[in-house]
């Protein structure tokens, strides 16, 4: 079967039987997560498939689910603002069906998805580390890195519940404090205590100074960890990717915060609708009264900056930050 005769659309309510069945089979073994993930985290209105065959319309009528992808939305602070962010989650083509292109096939469709829902930017982490350069060849630059890390607990940890989610995202957001990151609702702690828990780990804290992840037992490195006892066990290394889907809105916050954009015309064969100018920061004001700086196209310049490149240097100084994403 050729990609001629594959559908990409939106999941429906009546698919959920079949998705489930994909990832079991795209990711087997994982029988506790696979329950809690259709049960807390699934949203066909965020996951994109991939369908050999089809129908009239009617979910029953579909033909086989063979590719799927899943957009979950987030917020991200950069700057002193807060951007819309999808992070990409659940990748996974049917053993029968791989190599042959489908997955960057639903990331070209999921770009253009995020681009219609006014998404600033959209984050993943890959599980391997070849799909780093996978990825990357879709714009996707590895901006997000972290070392080992370890806690050095100042008296006897205490396991963190529920009731302590206003501490541990105040503890989060302080650490965090004028650096890129990826915001937290109590949802996503909530998320985050159970995930620890069907893992064997925990969230321990460090009375109210700080706080520690163990997602695999207390025995193994946190994930992560914030406050007094906190500390670099090793070097960095990138942990996950992020892409610019909104150019034009990304360079305007940019030049509203006086940083500098190279005059280089981007280059997105994956998001088309970012390729063109980018202009440096106009200098003093013009004499222009109907003159707007924000949507100025600029000089034409010949050299090309890729997407993932300029992502890089958006961030080169940000050391942005994610983690505690179902991963």
């Amino acid at each position: 079967m050729d990609n001629n005769q594959l559908t990409i659309r939106y999941a429906q309510a009546g698919d959920s039987p079949a998705v489930m069945a994909l990832w079991e089979a795209c990711f087997p073994g994982e029988d506790l997560f696979t329950a809690y993930f259709f049960k807390a985290l699934y949203d066909p209105s965020h996951a994109l498939l991939c369908e050999a065959g089809h129908g009239h319309g009617q979910a029953q009528d579909h033909g086989q689910v063979v590719a799927m992808l899943h957009m979950m939305p987030y917020t991200f602070t950069w700057l002193g603002r807060d951007m819309p962010l999808s992070y990409i989650y659940g990748v996974g083509t049917h053993p029968d069906f791989r190599r042959r292109g489908l997955a960057g096939d639903l990331l070209d469709q999921a770009l253009f998805e995020m681009h219609l829902r006014g998404v600033a930017f959209a984050a993943l982490i890959p599980q391997q580390q070849w799909l780093f350069a996978y990825y990357r060849s879709f714009g996707f630059a590895p901006v997000f890195t972290q070392p080992p890390l370890a806690y050095d607990f100042s008296g006897t940890p205490q396991p963190a519940d529920e009731g302590h989610i206003p501490l541990l995202d105040a503890l989060y957001e302080t650490s965090l404090a004028g650096r890129p990151h990826v915001r937290r609702t109590p949802e996503h702690w909530r998320g985050a205590l159970r995930e620890c828990a069907l893992g064997g780990g925990r969230i321990l804290l460090d009375g109210a100074l700080g706080y520690a992840v163990f997602p695999r037992g207390d025995d193994a490195p946190p994930m992560e960890c914030f406050g007094p006892g906190a500390r670099e066990d090793g070097p960095e290394r990138p942990t996950g990717c992020l892409r610019v889907v909104n150019a034009a809105l990304v360079s305007g916050v940019a030049r509203q915060n006086a940083l500098r954009i190279p005059p280089r015309k981007l280059d997105d064969p994956h998001a088309p609708w970012n390729s063109g100018n980018t202009p440096p920061r106009t200098p003093g004001p013009s004499h222009d009264p109907g003159h707007d700086p924000d949507h100025d196209p600029g000089p034409a310049f010949e050299d090309t900056l890729d997407i993932a490149s300029f992502t890089e240097l958006l961030f080169s100084d940000g050391a942005p930050y994610m983690q505690l994403m179902h991963n």
